[in-house]
């Protein structure tokens, strides 16, 4: 019989899938098919909701089908194979590198949006955040390249197993990655909200500065949002992996819980950065209303 745990984590993996899936498809439907949607700025989007889109469905094989399915793995190269490229979720975690570089990526780009207005354009063309999205992928691949090696599986214990030195390095590449990318996402944060907020020595008079400093201000909270939220959301799972790495001591309970707020963030981006966006809701509705566009 299959234990209770194992049913209860499914069926919530089952859960956020399904928000991942929609949110994400939705956010890359509109902007490869809205020719007003195709700027710097979505195209960043676009690339972050590719990458949490297939976060989400390559953790799917280990966290929903595994654990009933895991006497039925075969043996062999096989087995060794299905461990490299769906049992351990390897392409999860690397769409997930190419997410937390593209969020920087955005973090930077609002911090120009705001701050630094008339550079915005020259140091975010369309050709350079291709470039940006290009770079996040050879990033990913790059970082998660060792996994795809030297993953294989055991038998005996029916796990996707890797060597104990190449998990303790990895473990404190984690922690490199996530205070690196956590610094400087809350320090472009923290500038932008200076600018908007603390540095402002001129109330806006005019209709126009006055709507253009709200819809600042909303970009603002939106990035201030998505911080807290990869604050909250990865740091139980990177602070579980460092310690697993480097003690070699499993808690499956422990990792399954902390992937599955994780997965939470990749499920709630396409709502905090895209859906914020008034023109992205009318575009929302006008694909749910088959084609009839809402004014």
């Amino acid at each position: 019989m299959y234990q209770l745990q194992d049913i209860v984590y499914s069926v919530l993996f089952s859960v956020v899938l399904v928000f991942n899936i929609s949110g994400n498809s939705l956010v890359i439907y509109i902007i490869t098919n809205e020719r007003e949607m195709k700027t710097s700025t979505n195209y960043l989007l676009l690339n972050l909701a590719v990458a949490d889109l297939l976060f989400g469905v390559f953790l799917a094989p280990e966290f929903i089908f595994l654990p009933f399915f895991r006497h039925s793995v075969p043996d062999g190269v096989l087995g060794d194979w299905l461990c490299k490229l769906l049992l351990t979720s390897n392409i999860a975690w690397m769409a997930c590198r190419a997410s937390i570089f593209t969020m920087i990526c955005l973090s930077v780009e609002r911090y120009f949006a705001v701050c630094r207005p008339h550079t915005f354009r020259q140091r975010f063309s369309p050709k350079i955040v291709k470039v940006l999205v290009v770079v996040s992928w050879m990033y990913a691949v790059v970082v998660l390249s060792p996994f795809f090696v030297l993953n294989h599986l055991n038998r005996e214990y029916l796990y996707c197993v890797i060597n104990v030195t190449t998990r303790k390095v990895y473990a404190v590449y984690i922690f490199l990655e996530i205070t690196c990318s956590l610094s400087l996402m809350i320090f472009f944060s923290v500038k932008i909200f200076l600018s908007l907020w603390c540095q402002q020595t001129v109330e806006p008079t005019g209709e126009r500065e006055i709507t253009e400093r709200k819809k600042k201000k909303k970009v603002t909270w939106c990035v201030l949002a998505v911080v807290v939220t990869f604050v909250v959301c990865w740091i139980p799972a990177a602070a579980h992996y460092i310690i697993h790495g480097l003690s070699n001591t499993p808690f499956e309970a422990v990792d399954i819980a902390t992937t599955l707020v994780a997965s939470f963030n990749a499920a709630l981006d396409p709502y905090l950065f895209s859906f914020q966006s008034s023109r992205f809701k009318v575009l929302v509705k006008k694909v749910v209303c088959c084609g009839k566009e809402s004014l």
